[in-house]
């Protein structure tokens, strides 16, 4: 028996792996921060004096957690609200509304902060050369490059994220609560207040931290918008971008300390809310779903609502970047401007797209294999083996998260250097797809483990009392049975690592661009109408694949939770021959939809 479970050892090879990649990520930058100039073989405090001896460190630390909270307050201004129309109320477009979020959860936050610099750029945006043509002319309308204008821009843009996460609280609350507030006299504003709210305390404050970490943490905006600007992460990758100069990772790293203090923070403020959850459960064996309330005259300010997000957040961007890629040079609308529309930026945009688009596919494949194959391994140790290392790996695991992306980048360009003379990773797009597949562990693991707890353990159980190996369970009972998840998770790995712009923007060091950084350097340096063309390629791919997934998961529905039947890896496949027909040919009527 020893040699029949003697294979299943290679699942367990590749749980250390990724949980030794984990820890790198986790703990590799503490390491690079006491190392002087990024040298391998020297260690101080040297950086850290530096850091501190920084006058302005209080006013960047202050003006970074600011940009988490503005971030918070956009962000649920708008997801609140959507998550309550979709789970609880009669709105008429919910389904419309659900895949506008699917679909905009695609679009890259740089993209979006790119087209919002050309609308309101102080003194050469679109709105402020049209402001500047008219009789009240005294000045900028407006100026984007303010904390104000980031925080905005990153809370209407994390919309999508924050309405999935909520969604199952609303959905999960139960009906009878309610109704006996109703029955007691209360109103049903009071009763929202006393009763709805509280219960989904948990959901709001998990919501919110996390969003919380991502707003401080997030690359994006900050290096469009805020450059030159006074946050951590400029400072991070200002140390790494220096161009007089050898990268200086030591002084990267204890900044990045600094900046994993501030999210730690955040998450063990949740772990101590967390020891109060039990007054909070509402999911028992009698749940009763509250029935779809009608919106009655908050109608019209739930289509507003709906309507400002999707001018903001996708029509507004989607539009100017159109509009940019078409004018031969950069203008406002105009009669002249408008004669003037070619193509030739969609063109041209092909001699600048094929080195990056190799990169961007060794990237998304890279990162899939490595993501996909590493979390099915720990789905596995943590769900199925019974082995006592189970309950630790999974909390290794779900630290990644807490991680800033920028500071992974970091861990992974020190990794680089230290193994260069037994590995050269350090400057190719591997370490890169490296660093994104251990970013994207803690997503997968979290998609896979809901799945793998569905499956009836009685299935490995009676493969073993038939003398079938582990190993063989592994793959002929535990992988097919899996085959949806990971084929969902591998599927959005690969499309939030083709829009992803800080890990290789971070790691980059001229010889791994990818579409997203040739986007940025070509904005960076004045092509804005073939950075507008490869962008619109991007989005294009993206919103596909995201739509793609959405119909894989079977979420054609948002009304209720219904089970749906298991469906085997042909009919995943025949589903994507279905959706590729679907988007080919738009006003084909869709003819059966899923429960979630």
């Amino acid at each position: 028996m020893p040699g029949r479970s003697f294979g299943i050892g290679w699942v367990f090879l590749l749980s250390g792996i990724g949980l030794f990649l984990v820890c790198i990520s986790v703990f590799g930058n503490v390491i690079t921060s006491f190392s002087e100039e990024g040298d391998v073989d020297r260690y101080s405090l040297a950086n850290y004096f530096e850091l501190f001896s920084q006058d302005t460190l209080g006013s960047v630390t202050g003006r970074t957690i600011m940009l988490g909270f503005g971030t918070v307050f956009w962000m649920f201004l708008f997801s609140f609200p959507f998550a309550w129309l979709l789970a609880r109320t009669d709105f008429r477009y919910r389904t419309g509304l659900f895949s506008l979020l699917t679909a905009k959860l695609a679009i890259p936050g740089f993209i979006t902060a790119m087209s919002y610099v050309w609308l309101f750029n102080p003194t050469s945006g679109l709105i402020n050369q049209l402001f500047d043509m008219t009789k009240f002319n005294g000045g900028a309308l407006f100026d984007v490059y303010q904390l104000s204008w980031i925080c905005f821009l990153q809370g209407i843009v994390l919309v999508p994220g924050g309405v999935f996460m909520m969604l199952p609280a609303f959905r999960n609350l139960d009906a009878s609560l309610e109704e006996a507030a109703w029955v007691s006299g209360v109103s049903k504003a009071h009763t929202i207040w006393r009763v709805v709210l509280p219960l989904l305390a948990p959901s709001m404050v998990a919501v919110s931290i996390f969003y919380f970490v991502i707003g401080v943490e997030m690359f994006d905006f900050v290096a469009i918008i805020g450059m030159p600007g006074d946050v951590l992460v400029l400072w991070i990758y200002d140390a790494i971008a220096e161009s007089d100069g050898p990268p200086n990772l030591g002084f990267a790293g204890a900044a990045g300390v600094v900046l994993f203090a501030i999210c730690g923070g955040a998450i063990v403020f949740y772990a101590r809310f967390l020891k109060q959850a039990k007054k909070y459960a509402v999911v028992g064996g009698k749940v009763r779903a509250s029935a779809p309330q009608p919106l009655g005259r908050w109608r019209w300010a739930a289509y507003g609502c709906v309507g400002f997000w999707l001018l903001a957040s996708i029509i507004i961007p989607v539009i100017t970047i159109i509009w940019v890629a078409l004018v031969p040079f950069f203008q406002p609308p105009s009669m002249a401007a408008l004669q003037s529309l070619s193509i030739n930026s969609f063109l041209d945009a092909f001699d600048w797209i094929g080195e990056p688009l190799k990169n961007t596919l060794i990237l998304m494949a890279g990162s899939v294999v490595i993501a996909a194959s590493l979390a099915t391994s720990i789905t596995w140790l943590v769900t199925r083996s019974h082995h006592g290392m189970a309950h630790w790996a999974d909390s290794i695991v779900f630290l990644a998260p807490a991680v800033p992306t920028i500071v992974t980048g970091v861990a992974f360009q020190f990794l680089g250097i230290a193994i260069y003379h037994w590995l050269p990773l350090f400057g190719t797009i591997w370490l890169v797809a490296i660093a994104m597949g251990t970013r994207m562990l803690a997503y997968c693991t979290r998609t896979m483990n809901a799945t793998s707890l569905q499956i009836q353990f009685e299935l490995d159980e009676a493969a073993y009392v038939s003398g079938v190996s582990k190993l063989d369970t592994f793959r002929r009972i535990f992988i097919p049975l899996m085959a949806p998840a990971i084929f969902y998770s591998a599927l959005m790995v690969g499309m939030l690592a083709a829009r992803d712009l800080t890990l290789p923007l971070v790691m980059n060091t001229g010889n791994s661009e990818v579409v997203a950084t040739l986007i940025f350097n070509l904005q960076t340096n004045g092509e804005q109408n073939a950075a507008a063309a490869v962008a619109l390629y991007m989005i294009v791919v993206l919103v596909a694949l995201a739509l793609l997934a959405r119909r894989i998961t079977g979420m054609q529905e948002i009304r209720g939770a219904e089970i749906r039947r298991r469906r085997s890896l042909r009919q995943w496949i025949s589903d994507i021959g279905s959706t590729a027909k679907t988007l080919v040919n738009p006003a084909r009527k869709r003819t059966h939809g899923y429960g979630e």
